[in-house]
């Protein structure tokens, strides 16, 4: 029997520091893996059904790092396509409320704040960056930032652009946030969540 309480009424899902650990790598571990499974489905997951899947001895390891909150009541995904969604929570990201979400080969996906061609520009850009991390860590370059930040000023206090480096579902993903990024709150796991189960909705209507 589990040694948390109340494993059929409670519920978890990932912090902001969960979804770094989680979709960090082109190729998740079995525990990064364990972490995606709490984003994978149109609601939050109750902590019983989590742990039918999932050791309890992880589940405790991952609360202890304070990559998992408990909740109360669960919460529904996000319904909205990326450019649609974005806006309700590019305040939340971004200190001048611009932001934008770019894959990996360089295409702007959603934009809030930018022009198209800016946010043409910065998807290039962030693409260029992420390639070069991922042929640093081939050659050996231990790399553990999941961000890199731009400043205009010598005193590096508040970055100008950020781009944040995901891979979700094998496909890789920048999210670029003007001014200072703003994430490390429930928005940041509520975007991340809605281009998880995004992929879910295409797969339902091609099935």
């Amino acid at each position: 029997m589990s040694s948390f309480a109340h494993a059929e009424r409670t519920y978890i899902t990932l912090t902001p520091a969960g979804v770094f650990e989680a979709f960090s790598q082109p190729k998740p571990t079995a525990m990064q893996l364990a972490l995606q499974a709490l984003l994978s489905h149109r609601e939050t997951m109750l902590v019983a059904d989590w742990l039918k899947a999932f050791p309890e001895l992880w589940l405790e390891g991952f609360v202890e790092q304070g990559f998992i909150e408990k909740l109360s009541t669960f919460l529904p995904a996000p319904n909205l396509p990326l450019d649609q969604f974005l806006p309700y929570v590019v305040a939340s990201l971004s200190g001048k409320r611009r932001a934008a979400i770019a894959s990996d080969e360089g295409f702007c996906l959603a934009r809030i704040g930018y022009s198209q061609e800016e946010a043409d520009m910065l998807s290039v850009a962030a693409a260029d960056f992420s390639g070069f991390m991922l042929r640093q860590q081939q050659r050996g370059w231990s790399l553990d930032s999941r961000a890199i930040s731009f400043f205009q000023q010598v005193d590096l206090l508040i970055p100008e652009t950020s781009f944040v480096f995901l891979w979700i579902d094998n496909d890789g993903y920048a999210v670029i946030i003007d001014g200072e990024p703003l994430t490390n709150n429930r928005a940041f796991v509520e975007l991340i969540w809605g281009i998880k189960t995004s992929g879910l909705k295409f797969e339902t209507a091609e099935a």
